[in-house]
């Protein structure tokens, strides 16, 4: 269903709003009349912010125009016009000619412009479908502007509601065709790449970058080279493949004759055991061929005593002692240390801070030392 917009009555909505202007000088707070004729959130606007105003000098006239240069201007335009009354009618008198014009911003929004050259100022108004607060559908005051002359946007303002409607949906069109164009820029760019890479697929077949499938197994067509499939990849069989760690022109050849004796150490040591000297008969492993190894010998080689047993308990023993001494003094330094932290808590427990339980700690170490020079 089409909503029904009549044009808006200026007639009867200019004066109401030109008589409360003036009052802007007298009173912080704006008269009760003036909401009404406001768009709901320009009247949520204007009565929030008047009450909140805690300065003398800012006025509610300012918060008329949403843009603070031209709320300024506006302020002193209206502090130096005049407001006359009719003698007869008591309401203020307006030209004979009251010029509308309309902008649709959208579905839900319409705007009429009415422009005053006498004051200098233009009301803009804002179709509200529903605006129970102000006395149902009908046009609001959505901003007032200061007018310095022509606007910059009158081209974009229509004389009637549906010229307004016809401008707005050229204006669609127009926006949605610019905004394909660049998608239409884009797929001719495209289409250039697409012409650039093909000139690759066309390239003749002795290019590189061309492929030449390989033959089928089984058949014995002769490759590009020449050469029968079977002899073509038995080529392949003699490449070292990347991923072998075995590489057989790495092997080491086989150790061939020394001449080191490998008994070389054994015949050293049983050199000190037994005080033998070079001029003994030849020996296998350490042994004299004629000696049969026992389990006596292998043991005085691989692990030597000493010379007296006295020597070896005395030994022993003071390693028992050393370790004795050791286990000691480390228990000893933990149950110091233990004590310590006990006694440390147990302060901390009664209250007592940690400087004072250190100062009473080191009281009794100095106290240790004079006990200890007595």
């Amino acid at each position: 269903m089409v909503e029904l917009i009549n044009p808006p009555e200026t007639r009867s909505l200019l004066p109401p709003l030109l008589a409360c202007l003036p009052l802007a000088f007298v009173s912080p707070r704006a008269p009760p009349a003036l909401l009404p004729l406001l768009s709901p959130i320009l009247r949520q606007r204007v009565n929030v912010l008047s009450s909140l105003s805690t300065s003398s000098t800012d006025s509610w006239l300012q918060l008329l125009c949403w843009d603070s240069g031209k709320a300024e201007r506006l302020r002193t335009i209206i502090d130096g016009a005049t407001f006359e009354p009719h003698p007869v009618s008591g309401e203020i008198e307006l030209p004979d000619e009251l010029p509308v014009t309309y902008k649709r911003i959208d579905d839900e929004t319409l705007q009429a412009q009415v422009s005053l050259p006498e004051y200098s100022i233009t009301v803009l108004y804002l179709w509200c479908p529903t605006d129970e607060e102000g006395g149902g559908p009908g046009w609001r005051v959505a901003e007032l502007l200061p007018r310095e002359g022509p606007a910059d946007e009158e081209n974009t303002w229509a004389s009637s509601i549906g010229e307004a409607d016809s401008l707005a949906k050229c204006n669609d069109v127009s926006s949605t065709a610019e905004q394909e164009k660049p998608k239409e820029n884009g797929q001719e760019e495209e289409d250039d790449d697409d012409d650039y890479w093909a000139q690759y697929d066309a390239t003749p077949g002795r290019t590189p970058g061309v492929k030449t499938p390989a033959p089928l197994a089984g058949s014995s067509t002769l490759g590009p080279s020449g050469l029968s499939e079977q002899t073509y990849f038995s080529q392949y069989r003699d490449v070292q493949p990347a991923m072998d760690s075995h590489d057989p022109t790495e092997e080491q050849a086989e150790v061939g004759p020394s001449s080191l004796n490998g008994d070389m150490l054994a015949s050293l040591l049983r050199r000190q055991i037994d005080g033998a000297d070079d001029s003994n008969a030849p020996r296998t492993n350490g042994y004299v061929a004629t000696d049969i190894p026992t389990d006596k010998a292998a043991q005085a080689l691989n692990h030597p005593r000493p010379s007296s047993i006295s020597s070896g308990s005395s030994v022993a023993r003071l390693e028992q002692e050393a370790e004795n001494r050791s286990t000691c003094e480390v228990g000893v330094k933990q149950h110091i240390g233990t004590s310590i932290k006990s006694l440390f808590r147990l302060a901390k427990a009664t209250g007592m801070p940690r400087a004072e339980f250190q100062a009473l700690v080191s009281t009794e170490l100095e106290l240790l030392n004079i006990s200890d020079d007595d």
